[in-house]
């Protein structure tokens, strides 16, 4: 006869280990979110497919976003505000991610975000107290932008900043940024371009790249001087700096990717050194932990934050490299004229 006492022991375990197993899966699953929300590409896509569907429109689609990122960057506005510090713009960019995450949005949601802060502070004064209902409403904005299902309400941004500020002054603040934005809500981010610059490296551990490329330019976000750059510049930095920590000891930029993206390694060198120094450090100097190094220190986002660099980017790599098939088309070009 089996004791009460043993059987009741038994059930107990029983119970203990399905729920350990119910909550092993959750989190499996969320950890799968967070992956999904973090790649460039879709899940089931293949570089070689992604560059197949857009090659007839792509000479297109990269005119018109060059000149949209020219058209709506934010101006040097820390000079100007005097309310705004780079340090505490980089603590609430920090904040932000982890609101993203909260929400499950995706990381171009948070970009758009962070953009929409920055274009904002460009043409409107804040005061300090008010930087976080900035930064809240405009993940607000953001998020209906990105998607017409956006489930969340004003009061849900209240709930996030510990309720420091009421749904009349998150609804307020809306409105004053379409205003000041002049309604004028899309804008291309760093992710925008990396999108399509990942499509062009189709050899290697796509993944890690695709990862490692959202990471730097996530911590992008953090360094106000970043914003000095165009997008496209940055994603091609950060691009740049990812192949460069996948492989030192391979050259990062080529011709394919010269001619491709439209960069030579001068016109990137200054966001190559900042994304590189960021990454080395893997925060904004005087913040000791961020949440996007432990956001992508986990093994589904491949740990890339904990991936180490060579601490100088030899200056070999930093030199351009002659395009002779372009230089020879220019000399004949001329030629014609003579």
């Amino acid at each position: 006869m089996v004791d009460s006492d043993d059987e009741e022991e038994r059930m107990e375990h029983i119970k203990e280990e399905e729920q350990r197993m119910e909550n092993s899966d959750d989190e499996e699953e969320s950890m799968g979110r967070v992956a999904g929300r973090a790649r460039l590409l879709a899940v089931d896509s293949e570089p070689a497919v992604a560059r197949a569907v857009i090659a007839p429109y792509i000479e297109d689609i990269d005119s018109y976003m060059r000149y949209l990122e020219k058209l709506r960057r934010p101006t040097d506005y820390m000079p100007t505000t005097g309310q705004v510090h780079p340090s505490w713009r980089a603590i609430l960019v920090d904040w932000l991610v982890e609101v993203a995450d909260e929400f499950n949005f995706p990381a171009d949601t948070l970009h758009l975000a962070v953009s929409y802060v920055d274009r904002f502070l460009s043409v409107g004064a804040i005061v300090t107290r008010e930087l976080q209902l900035l930064g809240a409403t405009s993940m607000f904005l953001a998020a209906k932008y990105e998607s017409h299902e956006c489930a969340h309400k004003a009061k849900d941004y209240c709930y996030v900043t510990d309720n420091s500020y009421t749904k009349q002054q998150v609804v307020k603040m809306e409105a004053h940024i379409l205003h000041l934005l002049n309604f004028e809500m899309g804008s291309p981010t760093a992710r925008t371009f990396l999108r399509r610059y990942v499509t062009i490296c189709p050899r290697g551990d796509v993944r890690k790249l695709e990862f490692l490329c959202s990471y730097l330019a996530d911590l992008s976000l953090l360094e106000y001087d970043c914003t000095k750059f165009r997008p496209s510049v940055v994603a091609a930095a950060c691009l740049f700096v990812a192949r460069f920590t996948i492989n030192p000891y391979s050259r990062p930029w080529n011709l394919v990717l010269q001619r491709s993206v439209g960069y030579k390694v001068s016109d990137l060198r200054c966001c190559i050194l900042k994304i590189h120094r960021l990454q080395s450090i893997g925060s904004y100097p005087g913040i000791k932990e961020t949440a996007i190094k432990d956001k992508y220190s986990h093994c589904e986002l491949e740990c890339v934050s904990a991936m180490g660099s060579p601490r100088e980017i030899p200056e070999y790599y930093l030199k351009d490299i002659k395009d002779l098939k372009n230089t020879a088309s220019k000399k004949w070009k001329r030629s014609r004229h003579i």
